[in-house]
């Protein structure tokens, strides 16, 4: 084998251990937002990306590169989506789908309200917020994934987190005050 064989056999190695340690990750990321039927093509769309830019994939975090790539894919397949006049698009309606369905029943009214706020959010602050909650990124990784600054990114969450507050609230009150009594599947 000659040095340069050598040396692609290693990268080709050290890549593979790179996408088995965080295929996972990308791929959660992508289903929660375009759902699972479209998920493992954005994730290795996402390794493509990756091995053809691996040199400029950062060795300390790579998760918020990865994640502000899968966005991107996510982005671009959208605006191809609504080109071609299809209904689907990121971050549009299918993520509400994504989540899991084994909530337990007491649960549903609250996840509602809670989707309900997040839909009325404005796609880049869903993000944030699905970034942070969901991904388990910190603000600083976020702001890396949506390309502004940590502070941005903070000042942005707070707002948002109120915004959801406020939101819910609202829900919560038109619900009125029996909102968490059961009514049983044939009483309505």
């Amino acid at each position: 084998m000659t040095r340069d064989e050598d040396s692609d056999a290693d990268a080709r190695g050290e890549f593979t251990r790179f996408f088995e340690r965080h295929y996972n990750d990308v791929r959660r990321y992508a289903w929660r937002r375009v759902g699972p039927d479209r998920a493992d093509d954005v994730a290795a769309d996402t390794f493509a990306v990756a091995w053809r830019r691996r040199a400029k994939v950062p060795a300390d975090n790579p998760l918020p590169w990865l994640y502000a790539v899968a966005r991107n894919i996510i982005l671009a397949r959208g605006r191809e989506e609504r080109r071609r006049g299809e209904v689907l698009s990121p971050f549009g309606g299918e993520w509400e789908s994504a989540l899991p369905a084994d909530d337990a029943y007491w649960r549903v009214a609250e996840r509602e309200n809670a989707l309900a706020a997040l839909g009325r959010l404005k796609p880049d602050e869903r993000e944030l917020v699905m970034l942070v909650a969901w991904e388990g990124l910190d603000v600083r990784a976020a702001a890396r994934v949506l390309g502004c600054t940590a502070t941005t990114a903070r000042v942005r969450l707070h707002r948002v987190r109120r915004r959801i507050t406020r939101l819910m609230d609202q829900a919560s009150a038109a619900a009125g005050p029996d909102r968490g009594e059961i009514i049983p599947v044939g009483g309505l």
